[in-house]
């Protein structure tokens, strides 16, 4: 890839859904260019879509996630079967390492629905699919968890490697900690939904950087009828103020030899804990990573290529009293936008009936309640 091709990337990771002659001024280049690379670039597969990352307590949804202990292979592609057919699946992936073999889940539902979920794990421990069930606390910004998106400008193409001291990184970290600031109790406000703003939320939770027209054309709408052009236009800037948080580009980190991402889960003191909260919150940490507080330490995931990978566990190994490292295979995970179908256009709420929620699931990988 030539060096303003990644300038462009550099631009839509900044901002994922400007216009391509937005990004053509930052990168120097016209539009039709920007435009031409920008298509040659999702073509080739170097990005595969832009996401919405939701407000989901905003929408009536809470987001629970779990590491389960599988007993087989076959029982591993039963669960992936039922996430599947869970109508309130948001991602999973198969993690492996230690004495863990298994998968992590995370779901986006109403909270009344959660019971059916818990109950459906409970029953494939019954039934000898799973021997461990572990909640992990949940991994979003709203909750107190912290994110840090790649920087691309680390990444040196003349010498294909990416560039950072991890020493230096650490170093700088501050022994002082500044209380994190407080998500605005409006973020949590539950906002009215209607069952065209569920269909929409559906469509750039998959995939935003579209036009208008295009998303009109996805919902079946007639785009040429009086007032449809406007509606849709204004719904899309209320849902992008109040139920969007962040878009995020979804980019094939192989090009940048990135194939690694380790799971930490790491006992250590709390003011080491916070430090390393702070500092990833704070500072220009260059490789896409996620991190959570639990009650004895963090757990802390990243994605980055194998050099960096020991320069990771070296660092958390100096840090941590004891962790243990479990690896995430990327390749069979897989991300759910919200489903539409799940929200009931008449009581404008989310369905959480055990027949939605628990027996159909089940029914798709021959289990019964």
């Amino acid at each position: 890839m030539n060096t303003e091709k990644l300038k462009l990337l550099f631009a839509l990771q900044e901002q994922p859904v400007a216009p391509a002659s937005v990004l053509a001024k930052q990168v120097g280049v016209s539009a039709p260019t920007a435009r031409t690379w920008l298509d040659s670039l999702k073509k080739e597969q170097v990005f595969v879509s832009v996401h919405a990352n939701l407000r989901s307590r905003r929408i009536g949804l809470e987001l629970d996630d779990f590491v389960l202990q599988v007993n087989s292979y076959d029982a591993l592609k039963k669960i992936e079967t039922f996430c599947e057919s869970h109508p309130y699946t948001s991602y999973r992936a198969r993690v492996f390492g230690g004495d863990i073999q298994g998968i992590i889940l995370q779901f986006r539902q109403p909270d009344a629905a959660r019971p059916h979920l818990l109950e459906a794990f409970d029953i494939m421990k019954k039934e000898g699919l799973i021997s461990r069930i572990q909640e992990l606390p949940t991994l979003n910004e709203e909750y107190g968890s912290s994110f840090t998106r790649p920087r691309l400008d680390a990444w040196n193409p003349d010498i294909m490697a990416w560039i950072f001291d991890w020493d230096k990184w650490w170093s700088a970290a501050p022994k002082k900690i500044q209380p994190r600031p407080k998500i605005h109790s409006k973020m949590n406000e539950l906002i009215p939904l209607d069952e065209l703003d569920v269909r929409i939320i559906q469509e750039i939770s998959m995939d935003a950087r579209r036009k208008n027209i295009e998303i009109i054309e996805s919902l079946g709408l007639d785009k040429n009828e009086p007032g449809v052009q406007q509606k849709i236009s204004s719904k899309l800037k209320r849902l992008s103020e109040d139920v969007v948080e962040s878009y995020r580009v979804f980019i094939n980190w192989t090009h940048f030899d990135v194939y690694n991402m380790p799971i930490i889960i790491a006992e250590a003191e709390e003011d080491v804990t916070d430090r390393l909260i702070t500092h990833l919150s704070t500072s220009k940490f260059p490789f896409a990573s996620s991190i959570r507080k639990i009650e004895s330490g963090f757990i802390w995931s990243a994605r980055l290529p194998s050099a960096h990978q020991s320069e990771l566990l070296s660092l958390v190994w100096r840090i941590a009293k004891r962790h243990e490292i479990l690896i995430s295979d990327y390749k069979q995970s897989q991300v759910y936008g919200l489903w539409a179908e799940a929200f009931d256009p008449e009581t404008k709420s989310w369905r959480d009936d055990r027949e939605f929620c628990l027996v159909a699931p089940l029914k798709s990988i021959g289990l019964k309640t």
